[in-house]
């Protein structure tokens, strides 16, 4: 089965007193998070098993993950490759889409686009103008290896992980929107995306 992780397991500081996964939508009459909103594209998408990976913060979080499975770092003081380790465990999969939680989900062209690219390929992403941007597409046998990492290592760093492929085993696609280089981080960043995008 393909799995979709979200990566929340940061502090969210920059976002302010409101954890950015908790950040509020409203359409139709309806207020949900953020949070919410992604998980709701995910499935849209076709990932029936999708992660949410969390660390600091993780309680109010959890009342909003919409059925996502939750898988907790008990020690994310460890960093970011620590949480991305505690989500993969425990499970064999097709392939894995690595969303951090202040991009958005591209859309579903997008997706389908980075999937069709990874046939052959060990890992895939989105470019905008020449940058690489997210979410990140990753084999199974990529994952595999990323789960045989000692977490206290220092390669143990999902950049340096990626530099140790064969570059011509990364499938770029290039993309027309520049939503796919969002970092939605601070409340100026948020109100930006949203004024032009909801």
């Amino acid at each position: 089965m393909n799995t979709a992780v979200i990566l929340a397991g940061g502090r969210s500081s920059r976002s302010g007193r409101i954890h950015k996964g908790l950040r509020s939508l409203s359409a139709n009459g309806d207020r949900y998070s953020w949070l919410e909103y992604q998980v709701q594209q995910l499935r849209k998408a076709g990932y029936q098993r999708i992660v949410l990976a969390t660390g600091y913060r993780s309680r109010r979080l959890l009342a909003k993950s919409s059925g996502a499975l939750q898988k907790h770092n008990p020690t994310p003081a460890n960093g970011p490759f620590s949480t991305l380790l505690s989500a993969l465990k425990g499970f064999n999969t097709g392939h894995t889409l690595l969303l951090p939680l202040d991009n958005p989900v591209p859309t579903q062209g997008t997706l389908h686009r980075l999937r069709s690219a990874l046939k052959g390929n060990k890992a895939a992403k989105p470019c905008y103008a020449g940058k690489g941007g997210h979410p990140l597409l990753l084999s199974n046998c990529v994952v595999k290896k990323l789960k045989r990492v000692d977490v206290h290592a220092e390669e143990a760093r999902l950049d340096k992980q990626l530099r140790l492929l064969d570059n011509s085993t990364i499938a770029r696609v290039a993309v027309t929107t520049s939503n796919v280089l969002c970092n939605l981080n601070s409340e100026k960043q948020w109100h930006r995306y949203k004024h032009y995008n909801f």
